[in-house]
């Protein structure tokens, strides 16, 4: 098994919770099933600041949500 220079700590764990890494995307936890998710979802992990859908695997693009952001 390679390395992987990722720096999540979903890769260290045994079981992790989630399919793919929010970080990197790479599948962290084989066992889970690959979900199909929606922009509400996406729109949840890019407020978490995810790259990577944990659900399914998915690449999340700044400016790809129809919901506006929070002006300040």
């Amino acid at each position: 098994m390679t390395p992987n220079p990722c720096t999540n700590l979903n890769h260290r764990r045994s079981e992790s919770p989630v399919r793919f890494c929010p970080q990197c995307g790479s599948v962290v936890n084989a066992h889970i099933l690959t979900r199909k998710c929606s922009e509400i979802n996406h729109a949840r992990s890019r407020r978490n600041q995810h790259l990577f859908c944990v659900d399914c695997g998915d690449t999340l693009r700044r400016g790809s949500s129809s919901i506006a952001p929070l002006r300040r």
